[in-house]
């Protein structure tokens, strides 16, 4: 089934501009991300969406066209129609012929690889599915095919990348007809030439960069620190600072989501990070152990009790039905709490699946 074939619900939520934030955007970081207005209730989302821009996001182990390829693939992987044809409609404007995107699109095992690059995309999509994790060995098959650490680990923060858009552009249904149609319109045809010569001017080599001491710390710091020489690793870190201090979700309902997404997937140390911050947030460890294994207690409050069982559906799923499913939890939240209810569950589905990089994972 082509990716266009998916079945995908109406959209959830309806755009809202707001000039204030789009100000603050532009002054922040120079670009607003194209679906920022169905965002605004949330604010930190939009600008995460526009730092992770994978347009002139810095790579400096991998080269972008690798990185396009990952991205392809892990949002066919994850049925994302809006992700896969924005990535798709990328690939166009910057030059790849259709036909080698149309092999890809039917079995990347067959497409005109080279066997480092198979191995990337055979790696990301274990990476995306995790299901199980993906096992030391598979890591040593990545440095079999000549990948340094820490280019191992840039190919799992694009997947992680890849991950977390899915997820916001899949559960609240974002419409794709627009891109899906756009690689096809007389004027991008038209203008393909000069688009291609800009994307590419765009696209940065990044250079190794260091934590600061105040980037060391703070929620899932293992994580960041096992980063540590890519700007992936600096970018996270603020994605996770803003969302944990976000007042829209209570820091334990986050904690809670991430709990439950790290227990599905077989990630203990995002597990074990997860419940310190939930003892720190007054729970037990007896609180923590009956809300895992039940995904209810009497100790969840209202916005909790909704949050703790949807952040389950959201690990592995059909693109309607977790659309149908948060379509039927929506009208329990505001708009910010929903909004927010889905950039978390993607952000800790990402987190969780790149604990395969950490060294206690082999």
């Amino acid at each position: 089934m082509r990716v266009r074939d998916i079945e995908w619900e109406a959209c959830l939520i309806e755009p809202r501009r707001d000039p204030e934030l789009e100000r603050q955007l532009r002054k922040q970081v120079g670009r607003l991300p194209g679906s920022m207005a169905y965002f605004s209730p949330c604010p930190w989302l939009p600008r995460v969406l526009a730092a992770l821009n994978g347009l002139e996001f810095p790579l400096v182990h991998i080269d972008h066209h690798l990185a396009d390829l990952v991205m392809l693939v892990v949002s066919q992987d994850n049925s994302c129609r809006y992700c896969y044809a924005a990535q798709r409609a990328l690939l166009r404007v910057v030059g790849y012929p259709q036909s080698q995107i149309a092999r890809l699109e039917q079995d990347f095992l067959t497409a005109e690889l080279d066997p480092r690059q198979r191995a990337a995309l055979d790696f990301a999509r274990r990476v995306s599915r995790s299901n199980p994790l993906p096992s030391a060995a598979d890591k040593q098959r990545l440095r079999d095919a000549g990948f340094s650490e820490l280019a191992m680990k840039e190919v799992a923060g694009v997947v992680a990348r890849g991950i977390f858009l899915n997820r916001v552009s899949t559960l609240p249904a974002l419409p794709p007809e627009r891109m899906e149609d756009l690689p096809d319109r007389w004027y991008v045809r038209l203008v393909g030439p000069l688009l291609s010569r800009k994307y590419r001017g765009l696209r940065r080599r990044g250079e190794p960069t260091k934590l600061r001491e105040d980037e060391k710390t703070g929620p899932y710091a293992y994580l960041v620190l096992a980063l540590d020489g890519l700007p992936f690793a600096g970018e996270l870190r603020r994605v996770l600072d803003e969302m944990w201090h976000s007042p829209i979700l209570s820091a334990r309902a986050k904690a809670l989501i991430f709990a439950v997404v790290a227990r599905a997937l077989g990630c203990p140390c995002s597990e074990q990070e997860s419940t310190r911050l939930l003892l720190e947030e007054g729970l037990t460890q007896r609180d923590v152990d009956e809300i895992l294994a039940h995904l209810a207690s009497p100790k969840l409050d209202r916005v909790e009790a909704v949050v703790v069982p949807f952040a389950r559906e959201t690990i592995w799923y059909e693109a309607a039905q977790i659309q149908r499913r948060a379509r039927a939890l929506q009208p329990q939240l505001s708009a910010a709490e929903f909004i927010e209810l889905i950039a978390v569950c993607g952000l800790a589905n990402a987190v969780c699946r790149l604990g395969i990089i950490t060294d206690a994972a082999g």
